[in-house]
Order: structure tokens, then C-alpha cells, then sequence
């Protein structure tokens, strides 16, 4: 073979793997908008985590990240467009743990999220506050479960919808108690909170955020937080825990990638996540939300689901709970 047919040769070559289609995860990632899908309305505490992320993302990416709030069936329907989204890194969820472990526990859904998405990261936790309106002359958990008890069935408690986190607070309460509460699900918190507010409901299981400024207020009373210890913004109000063991839920706040994306995409998600979850000014951001800044990386954030799904799960069925 001559030289000029080597060169030849050789140039062809170089052509072809030059137009040859990669894999998708070894291009340039990212080439376009991504969308973060979250199933909750805007306003809201999930919503304004993934707007300050998606803002750090398209700085630090040189490429639009925009938020679309895909409300309904406490979290679902956003959550399931993900699922069927292309799995390229370009649709992703953020969301709380709603739709991924507590909702599957109640409802009938056509994705399961541990096998149809794939976790990328968790960044934040937030904790509950029980509260009730300040007229209706209760001042403690304990004096909320006497009530209870003197009234069985006719105390109600408001929450965001079923199986979301203020549904399963009023179920545990009743369940770990011994006392029969009516449950009143909303579409979302602040329904819930104005109910309270209104006085159409006994008490609220809601987030400390949403809470928070009618406790200063002096319209609601804080009668237990749902974490293991008091909150740094609530430093009064004891937790539930402490009278009724193992009364305990912490909200994760996290991205899920659609079940098939590339590696190379989830891996460069979740260390843009890292990045962004490192800033120290985000951190204080965050805890002035009222919400704990908390790393779970893609394996973390994987456990925590599984060991939330079978928690639920076993609740739900050992307290014979059912969808209102």
C-alpha cells in the first residue's frame, strides 16, 4: 500500500469516528434548557429551593434551568411526567419526599418511584410543627389529646392532601394517643393553615415556614414539632417524640433523574448539586427558611427512600389507614 492511500485511509477513519453517534452520555451535557418539574404550586418551600438551584445551575452552566410547577394528586402528576419524560437528564424532579415515599403508601399510582426514577441528590430537611388556632383554648399537646379523648370523632385535623406529611402526623398522633380525630385533607398548606386559622379545623400538621408567622402572631400555638429535638426557630415547643417515641418525620428536599438517564448525566447533576450545596451564603439562605441544610448524595438519598417507602408502608398497614 502506498503512502498516499495510507493517508488516505487514515483521514476516512478519523471521519468516521468524527460523525459516528456517541452515546448520550458522553455529550456535551448540558446542550439545552433543563427543566425542573416540581409538583407543588409556586410559593411554596420545595418550589423556592428548586428556583435557588436552578438560578445557581444556569450561572454556573451557561444554560437555562427553569422551574415548572406541575400541580396535584399530592405531588403525583408532576412527579409522573418526569417518569415518562426522556430519560437525558434535561427533565428532572424536584420535590419533596411526598410523591417518592409517603403518597405510594396510600395511593394507587402508575409509576413506582424506586423503580422508575433514579435519586440524584438531597439538600435540605425540614421539619412540622402541630398547631392549633389560639382561641380554642388548647395550650399543649397533652391538653389537645384530653380533648380528644372527651370528644372522640369530633376533633378534626387539616393536612395537604392524603398521604402527605401533615395526613400521616394526624394518623400517627391518633394512632400512637389512642384518640379518634377526623382527617380534613386540602390541596396544599396554606388551605390547610387558613382553616386552622378560620376555626374550621381542630389542628394542622404543617410545615414550620407556613406556620411560623402565626405562631409570632400569637393566632396559633405550637403544641409539638416532628423532629428529634426542638427547632433552632421554635426553641419552646418540645417535640412529639419525647412524649410518643418514634413520632418523627423529616421532609427531604431532592432532584430525581427519569429511570434510564446516562450516569455521566446523573454524576454531573449530582456534583453541580454538590457544588451549589456547598455555598455557605445558600446554607444560611436555607436555615433562614426554616429548613436544615443536609447533603444525601445519590446512594444517600437511595437508602433514605427505601428505608422512608418501608416505613410507610408498614405504618399505613399496621394503622389501617385508608385514603379519604
Amino acid at each position: 500500500m502506498t503512502q498516499s492511500c495510507k493517508t488516505l485511509l487514515l483521514a476516512a477513519f478519523a471521519i468516521a469516528l468524527a460523525v459516528a453517534p456517541r452515546p448520550v452520555g458522553a455529550q456535551s451535557y448540558p446542550s439545552r434548557a433543563i427543566h425542573f418539574i416540581n409538583p407543588f404550586p409556586a410559593g411554596g418551600p420545595s418550589d423556592t429551593v428548586a428556583r435557588i438551584y436552578a438560578q445557581r445551575m444556569a450561572q454556573d452552566w451557561n444554560q437555562s434551568v427553569v422551574v415548572e410547577n406541575r400541580v396535584g394528586a399530592t405531588g403525583t402528576i408532576g412527579t409522573e411526567a418526569v417518569v415518562r419524560s426522556p430519560p437525558d437528564g434535561y427533565t428532572l424532579a424536584f420535590t419533596v419526599d411526598l410523591p417518592i415515599t409517603m403518597a405510594p403508601a396510600l395511593m394507587s399510582m402508575h409509576y413506582d418511584p424506586r423503580r422508575d426514577l433514579i435519586p440524584v441528590a438531597a439538600v435540605a430537611s425540614a421539619e412540622n410543627v402541630m398547631s392549633v388556632k389560639a382561641s380554642a383554648g388548647i395550650h399543649s399537646l397533652a391538653e389537645l389529646v384530653a380533648a380528644a379523648k372527651a370528644q372522640p370523632g369530633v376533633l378534626t385535623f387539616a393536612s395537604a392532601g392524603n398521604g402527605s406529611p401533615g395526613h400521616l402526623c394526624g394518623e400517627m398522633i391518633k394512632a400512637r394517643a389512642g384518640i379518634d380525630m377526623i382527617h380534613v385533607p386540602f390541596t396544599g398548606a396554606a388551605p390547610a393553615m387558613n382553616a386552622v386559622l378560620a376555626g374550621n379545623v381542630t389542628m394542622f400538621c404543617g410545615p414550620i415556614e407556613v406556620t411560623l408567622p402565626h405562631i409570632k402572631a400569637g393566632t396559633v400555638v405550637g403544641v409539638g414539632v416532628t423532629g428529634t429535638k426542638p427547632s433552632p426557630l421554635l426553641p419552646d415547643v418540645a417535640p412529639l417524640s419525647a412524649t410518643y417515641p418514634g413520632l418523627v418525620i423529616a421532609n427531604w428536599f431532592g432532584l430525581l433523574a427519569p429511570a434510564g438517564t446516562p450516569p455521566a448525566v446523573t454524576a454531573a447533576l449530582e456534583s453541580e448539586f454538590k457544588k451549589i450545596s456547598d455555598d455557605a451564603e445558600l446554607q444560611q439562605r436555607l436555615t433562614q427558611m426554616g429548613l436544615d441544610p443536609q447533603w444525601l448524595s445519590s446512594a444517600g438519598l437511595a437508602r433514605r427512600i427505601e428505608a422512608d417507602t418501608v416505613k410507610w408502608h408498614d405504618f399505613v398497614e399496621s394503622a389501617h389507614i385508608r385514603s379519604n
